[in-house]
């Protein structure tokens, strides 16, 4: 049974970001700390009968943006653009089944840094990972940096 906040995240999702309803995304875990977002393999499907890298990346960005969503939305109260500046990723091994991608809250440090420039100059960047398993095989091994930019 999903939470409240799993709910709104996921109707938010859907509404605002159509492709991943066309995905089939759904949300696993919404907390401050972590967000787990899972996909059907049916709907994510390539020519090789594995995952598409596109649903990987896609799944793996949204995880992160939505770490950083809920997090701002909750402590700042405040409207608040969240975009992605830039992404890395490393295909390790092909995904064959629904899957999963977790973004866990980066350090205390990095996190307390980012949310002081944030208040002081209305912009910061943070950079956010997310990881894929499957059979616990890391699959995805991902790192974005967004940008927070106070309205």
């Amino acid at each position: 049974m999903k939470n409240k906040l799993e709910s709104m995240l996921e109707h938010y999702l859907w509404e605002h970001i159509p492709i991943s309803s066309d995905m089939g995304v759904k949300v696993n875990i919404a907390s401050l700390e972590k967000v787990i977002l899972e996909a059907p393999f049916t709907n994510n499907i390539n020519h090789k009968k594995t995952v598409f890298g596109g649903s990987l990346h896609a799944v793996a960005t949204l995880s992160c943006w939505c770490l950083l969503h809920i997090n701002l939305s909750e402590l700042l109260k405040e409207s608040v653009q969240i975009v992605i500046s830039s992404s890395k990723i490393e295909y390790l091994a092909p995904v064959t089944k629904d899957f999963s991608a977790e973004c866990c809250q980066p350090d205390k440090q990095v996190w307390e840094y980012f949310l002081k420039t944030l208040n002081k100059k209305s912009k910061a960047r943070v950079c956010l990972q997310a990881k894929i398993f499957q059979e616990e095989h890391l699959c995805v091994d991902y790192s974005g940096t967004f940008v927070a930019i106070k309205n």
